[in-house]
């Protein structure tokens, strides 16, 4: 699940044409993103961690209700 999240934040959130632009010479997909992250703006930053937090308070929801 974090290769699927660390994967769609940065197709969401970085320009690209192919698979490389996306995750460059780095050995994986999570510290691609990490570059990434601690580099980008930090209102791309604010975005992120909201979908984060919303993501989880839905995981929370379902689980409550199941």
């Amino acid at each position: 699940e974090r290769m699927t999240h660390t994967c769609l934040m940065l197709i969401l959130f970085l320009s690209w044409r192919n698979v490389h632009d996306l995750r460059k010479n780095f050995s994986s997909w999570f510290h691609a993103f990490s570059y990434f992250y601690d580099n980008c703006l930090q209102n791309i930053r604010e975005k992120i961690d909201n979908m984060q937090v919303l993501h989880k308070c839905k995981d929370s929801r379902d689980d409550h209700f199941a």
